[in-house]
Order: structure tokens, then sequence, then C-alpha cells
């Protein structure tokens, strides 16, 4: 029996890209021995990321290279380092681990959160309205997550006293200094390095072997993708990211159309087999003809814009025409390749994009493989990266997609794994939380519990 359930996983083992989660102590010592190492599992961290992590044999010291902030975060049961070993500045904030109550006022942090399957640990969420999370949104509506008050600074300060660490991107709530966390995942401009943030987050819940498992197999499957679009595919399209700006009080109700020259995007975008645009002196352009004369020679583009959801939207709002020119000579419009990262969107339009996408590098690159080089890949799936030009629609997530039967279990990679993928031949379907990943994750647990050896 044992013979046939091992055979069964092996068939199946390629086709997984969800890791299972192994974790250190998440106790706190009741009989301390300050010879004792209380962290087995160390994480090894990349030069590019923008954070280190240091070991001690209770406490570790975590920092955050970009803002020069350090966190000490110490073993609860153990004592936190003197001043003489660890001194006390205003950049230096003591924690203890393992976390176990926790604001959010990113929702990026959410995500990595709940890939370590740590997300029991979230009490509270700012700007609630936009989490993309099915478990969370389920959370708020239970009443076991809060809304943190966005209008009465008195109730906002009193719910920040019920939680012991605040996960923040861009600044700190007052009387909050010296329990808040900022980190800066969307600022690193590797995708690989913004996957490495998950071993950031899991120091503070002993989860670094979780975290460990998880970037390997994100930076196996991104590298798998990268390297049948850069080396099967026989062309370069040229790519361009770009966005509306509608009139309105901030820009002096004067309309302007943009493209970006983000770093992460020209990486993302040549990992992609794809040449990113940067065929012009300027990147903001005050009428839309100037724009539409700049992109000329673009095969693809994304629209980043914050409203226009359909192909009609985004041609009102660009100005152009798939019959007249300018717009019928351009070749995003003649080839259909109009796309959007609105794929993953919560019931008040909170995308995804900013929560899940940061840290699932290689879904991401999956998505941009699909746009630039359909022949590769027979994949329908899409997470976040849609056609609009082909009517690709929009997947809305809502508590009714919180399937975990408990708040431990590991939020999945989105990605569908690379290598089960024949180029030229594989295929995926469906735009759904986990794709084949999770399907078959699923057939393969039914098959060992119906080989009894569990």
């Amino acid at each position: 029996m044992i013979t046939k359930a091992v055979a069964a996983i092996l068939l199946l083992a390629p086709f997984l890209v969800v890791p299972t989660c192994g974790q250190q102590s998440t106790a706190c010592v009741t009989t301390y021995d300050p010879t004792e190492d209380y962290f087995l599992d160390k994480s090894q961290v990349d030069g590019g990321a923008l954070f280190s992590i240091t070991y001690n044999l209770n406490y570790k010291v975590v920092k955050n290279t970009s803002l020069n902030t350090t966190y000490i975060l110490t073993q609860c049961g153990t004592p936190t380092p003197n001043a003489t070993i660890v001194p006390r500045t205003n950049t230096t904030i003591f924690i203890q681990i393992p976390v176990t109550n926790l604001a959010s006022l990113a929702t990026t942090a959410v995500s990595y959160i709940e890939m370590l399957g740590k997300q029991a640990a979230i009490k509270a969420v700012d700007t609630e309205g936009l989490v993309s999370s099915p478990c969370v949104q389920a959370g708020l509506e239970k009443g076991t997550i809060v809304g943190l008050e966005d209008s009465n600074s008195t109730l906002r300060a009193e719910q920040m006293t019920k939680v012991d660490v605040v996960f923040s991107s861009y600044g700190v709530d007052p009387g909050t200094e010296n329990k808040t966390v900022i980190t800066s995942e969307v600022e690193d401009s590797s995708p690989l390095n913004r996957a490495e943030w998950l071993e950031f987050y899991a120091t503070f819940f002993n989860a670094e072997k979780a975290a460990q498992t998880l970037t390997a197999s994100i930076n196996n499957n991104y590298n798998c993708y990268k390297s049948a679009a850069t080396t099967k595919a026989t062309t370069k399209p040229i790519i361009a990211w770009a966005s509306y700006d509608a009139p309105s009080s901030y820009n002096n109700n004067t309309a302007s159309w943009l493209l970006s020259s983000a770093t992460y995007k020209s990486i993302l975008s040549t990992d992609a087999g794809a040449t990113f645009f940067n065929g012009t002196d300027s990147s903001t352009f005050s009428t839309s003809a100037a724009f539409a004369t700049a992109v000329q020679t673009v095969d693809i583009l994304i629209d980043e814009s914050v409203s226009g959801s359909t192909y009609d939207a985004f041609l009102e709002n660009y100005q152009l025409s798939t019959t007249a020119a300018p717009g019928s000579t351009l070749k995003f419009i003649q080839n259909k390749a109009v796309f959007r990262e609105d794929g993953l969107v919560n019931p008040n339009d909170g995308r995804d994009w900013f929560g899940g996408a940061v840290a699932m590098d290689d879904a991401v690159l999956q998505d941009l493989v699909r746009a630039v080089h359909p022949e590769l890949f027979t994949i329908s799936q899409y997470n976040w990266i849609r056609n609009i030009a082909k009517n690709e629609t929009m997947q809305l997530l809502t508590s009714a997609n919180c399937t975990a039967a408990d708040t431990t279990t590991p939020v999945p990679d989105r990605a569908l794994s690379c290598a089960s993928l024949k180029a030229g031949g594989g295929s995926g379907s469906g735009n759904s939380a986990n794709g084949l990943a999770s399907g078959i994750l699923t057939l393969a647990l039914g098959l060992l519990a119906t080989l009894a050896i569990f």
C-alpha cells in the first residue's frame, strides 16, 4: 500500500508548487539555558535584498537596510539583551517572538504572513476595504479581525494598544513607535528579492524553515519561466507599462499620460522575454496624441490606470480608436495586446496586485510570459495580468473564497509549476486561487487518504 502511495505522489510531485511548511518553536521558553541555541532554523539572506538577519543564541538582529532600522527579536521566556550588548538607539526596536497578535497597515504584509501560515496572528488591518485576502475579509465579517479606525484618532489609538506588533510600509502611528516594524519589500527592485522578504517576516514567527522552502520554490519556478522565455522564444516584443492620470484637484485638473521606468518592471519584462520600452526621453505626456506618437513601436501595453477596467474605458482614457489613426496604427491595438493588473480584486476594487503579487513573483512572471509569449505555454490561466482587449474578466475575491479549514493553513503560491508545463504544449486553465497546483494537491491528499497511510 505504501509503495502505491509513494508512486502516486511521485507522479503528482512535478505539478506541485505548494511547499510544506516546517516550523521551529512557537512556544515560550519555560526554563532558560544561556548556552542553548533557540533558533535551529536560520535564514541565509542574499546580499541584494534590502534587509539582513543575524542570529544569536536567544535573539535575532533583523535590519531593514533601506531605512537603517533594527529589530531585536528575543525568544519569549528568555532575557532581552542588555544595553551593553545591544545599545538602545532611536532606530532600534525590541520585540518578543514569536508574534501572535499584530496589526497590518499594509496590504503586502497580509500576503507574506498568510503564505507562512501565520494569519491567526492578524488581529487588525488598516484600509480594510482594500484588503484582497478572502480569509481576512472573512475575519472582518466575523469580528475576529478589526478594521482600524481612520477618522477617529482616539479610537484608533485604543485599537493599537491591543496588538503587540504593527507592520507598516509607510509610517508609524503615534504611540506605536516601540512596536512598529517598517518593511520595504515594494522598494526592492528585484522580483526575487521581493519574494525573499518572506524570510524577513518569518523571523517574527520562528518560521524560517517555511520561508526558505517557499523562497526556494519561487526562485526555481521563476527561473524556469525565465529560461523558457529568454532561450526558447524567437522574438522579443516591445512592452510598455503606462497609465492615465485623470484631471483632478491633485493635478490642477490637467490630464496626463505616463510611461513607467520602474526597474522592477524592466527586470520582469526582460525575464519574460520582452524588450522593456524606453524609447522616449519623456515619461509624462500632456496630450494623448503625444503619447500615441511615443508608443508607435510598442507591441504590448500594460495599462496601470486607477480607473477604466474595460477595453472601451481604456480607449476612452487614452483617446484612441480601433478604426482611426492614431489608434488604428498602434501595434498593441492591432495585436489586441492591452493588459491590466486587476485580474484579482475584492468587492471594493482592492487589487491583489498590491498584495499577493508582491510576494508571488513566479506567478507574476508566469502571467507576463503568457502575455508576451503565448506560444511558449498553452496557459489560459491568469492571475493579475488580464487581456482587456480580448475581454478577459476580473476574478472577484470575497470571504466566500476563504476555504482554509483553519488559520494555520499556509496560503499557497498561485503559480503553476513551470517544470510540469512542456514549452509549446503544456496547459493550465481558468483564473482560480491556486489553479493546477492546488487541484493536484487535493488529489494527492485524496489518494493518500484512500490508501490509508495517514
